[in-house]
């Protein structure tokens, strides 16, 4: 963008945007004064890569003046989490943190979110590891065994299967009061809150109790549900004698690449610790910020608030004063007490960035091998592959997925199309997708790649740069696809069978099964296909009762549904068996064997 004016721009605090072409907010900021700080972007000195990149892409800047530093923070917060700007890469994460929700009905179920915005419930968190807390709450809904069914199954007044694993005390017949249901929530509240003292005198009062009235099965119940607890228990580490909740936020540099270690801590023990990479964090964000931002997408506020180091000047007043008002409470900013923790949390960060500078030099050379295997001047900086699926000719769904070498894959880049009128030509849907992409990327609503990957042969290839063509984009397109295995081959060094297939070449590409370009190259078809086969997925389950499968005898609707929710791929998964359908749907082997022969028929 061209250079602004400084001395039009007020000395005041404020939040200020940059702009693109098409008027969208790519940048928002905060600043005392708003000239110093926006005089810091058009000056000589050289500015970090994303920052250049960010303004090279801006073609206007806006500002609003604010009355003071803190409405400022609060007003940047709170823009950067409705308009989601491009650049304010620190905390612009979807997803959010995993979290336990416990339901406030009158037999409440207890589930795991990452959404906790809902007022008729309680959460518990936040935690780190989904894929751990998703295992802690499976174990737990075996020791609690409280309901999991909706509601409309729930009023149907008739127990499921869980009731008859004992996973379920029956609630919907009746079979367990309201006062004894909610009993066993009030515990797995204490655990969830690390009242674990409390919850195991109670769990042992309860099994004495059962024990002298001689109802001995109850009572060993009460005992296995104590004794799994203890094993749940054993990885929460204490850090404070204390049960307040307090979070943490250590920032730190290693080998000049900025980075934050959080820390969650409830009830004086430590139940998350997790580091992020902070890119161009000179430019693009402080520290004050960092946390404002993180509260106004999380909306789960803690009793107490540590930051080290501490926020410098009037930043810790400035903070203290947004939080509060973000929160309608008042949070206690610490400013001593966690000093043991500190060292814990900047060994778990150094350790953090070893692995991604380590991870980063093992992207560089996938890249620059891919880069010499295709023949390219420029850097490959970011890729896109293509992939696509259907059901025998029905439902053809394409999807695109987006991978950046500084940031691996981003989600917000992937795209999904519904294709139509193809009968069953891969090579159609090909050209009809990369033509909607690449008109898409000419009209500014798609961002474009170095290079863009197809999954299939030479006649998918010809089909995408014919598309490319139409639009009058130059871009770099290769395609992948399997051949055929030789016998006798050592697997690290013989040539894999995927065949990499560029324009104006005869031949394919065969290169070792362990070259980075390969590799790099596997990476991003095996994601493609993942992404399309969950959209195609979602779409037959949505239009499943027009399936041409349920000519099948003994395939019905309900059958159908399990089989095509296991295996949406099933017309393009060659190496799928009778037996393994059977396995995982539970549906007999002969139909599964129907199946197959039907799936087999239609594709000639």
């Amino acid at each position: 963008m061209k250079k602004t004016d400084m001395n039009a721009i007020p000395d005041k605090p404020g939040v200020y945007l940059f702009k693109d072409r098409r008027e969208q907010i790519i940048y928002v900021g905060k600043a005392l004064s708003l000239r110093r700080r926006l005089a810091s972007y058009f000056d000589s000195s050289p500015k970090p890569v994303k920052t250049e990149r960010m303004l090279k892409r801006a073609l206007s800047l806006d500002y609003i003046i604010t009355n003071n530093e803190v409405e400022a923070l609060l007003l940047e917060a709170n823009m950067i989490k409705t308009e989601k700007p491009r650049y304010n890469i620190l905390l612009k994460d979807s997803k959010g943190y995993p979290y336990i929700k416990v339901t406030r009905e009158d037999f409440p179920r207890v589930m795991f979110t990452r959404i906790n915005s809902e007022e008729k419930a309680d959460y518990f968190g936040p935690f780190v590891q989904a894929q751990n807390l998703r295992g802690i709450l499976k174990s737990l809904l075996k020791v609690f065994p409280l309901r999991s069914c909706t509601d409309t199954r729930f009023r149907q007044g008739k127990t499921c299967i869980n009731y008859q694993i004992k996973r379920c005390k029956g609630p919907c017949e009746g079979l367990i009061s309201k006062t004894e249901y909610n009993k066993i929530v009030s515990e797995i509240r204490d655990f969830f809150k690390g009242n674990m003292e409390k919850l195991q005198s109670t769990l042992k009062n309860e099994m004495e109790s059962y024990a002298e009235k001689l109802m001995f099965e109850e009572a060993a119940e009460v005992r296995n549900r104590m004794q799994s607890l203890g094993k749940l228990f054993t990885n929460q580490k204490i850090v404070m004698e204390n049960d307040k909740h307090i979070d943490c936020f250590v920032f730190g540099r290693h080998k000049e690449i900025d980075y934050v270690t959080q820390c969650f801590i409830r009830s004086g023990k430590l139940i998350g610790l997790n580091t992020k990479i902070i890119e161009d964090r000179e430019y693009l964000g402080d520290d004050v910020s960092y946390v404002m931002q993180f509260y106004s997408t999380l909306r789960q506020f803690p009793e107490e608030l540590f930051v080290y180091p501490q926020p410098a000047g009037n930043d810790t007043r400035v903070l203290s004063s947004a939080l509060n008002k973000l929160s309608g409470k008042d949070i206690v900013i610490r400013q001593r007490g966690l000093g043991n923790l500190v060292p814990v949390a900047q060994n778990n960060g150094i350790n953090f960035v070893e692995k991604y500078i380590e991870n980063k030099d093992t992207v560089h050379q996938m890249t620059e091998r891919f880069k010499k295997v295709l023949h390219l001047d420029n850097d490959i900086k970011t890729i896109q592959c293509v992939d696509i699926s259907h059901l025998s000719g029905e439902m053809t769904v394409g999807a695109s997925v987006f991978w950046d070498k500084s940031r691996g894959f981003v989600k917000n880049n992937y795209r999904k199309y519904n294709l139509k009128n193809l009968s069953n030509n891969d090579v159609e849907a090909v050209y009809q997708l990369v033509r909607r992409k690449a008109e898409n990327i000419a009209h500014g609503s798609e961002e474009g790649s170095d290079i863009y990957i197809i999954d299939g042969g030479i006649a998918q290839l010809n089909a995408a740069v014919k598309a490319f063509g139409k639009t009058g984009i130059n871009a770099n397109i290769c395609s992948i696809s399997k051949g055929r295995s030789r016998s006798g081959e050592k697997f690290d060094f013989a040539e894999s069978i995927e065949e990499i297939h560029v324009p104006g070449r005869k031949n394919s590409i065969r290169l070792k099964r362990n070259d980075k370009a390969l590799l790099l190259a596997a990476k991003m078809r095996d994601e493609a296909h993942r992404f399309v086969i969950t959209a195609l997925r979602q779409k037959a389950l949505k239009n499943y009762k027009k399936s041409p499968l349920l000519q099948i005898d003994g395939l019905g609707e309900k059958r159908l549904k399990i089989l095509l929710t296991e295996f949406p791929d099933i017309y393009s998964n060659f190496e799928l068996t009778a037996e393994e359908i059977a396995e995982k749907c539970s549906i007999p082997l002969n139909i599964c064997e129907r199946v197959l022969r039907f799936v087999k028929k239609s594709q000639y």
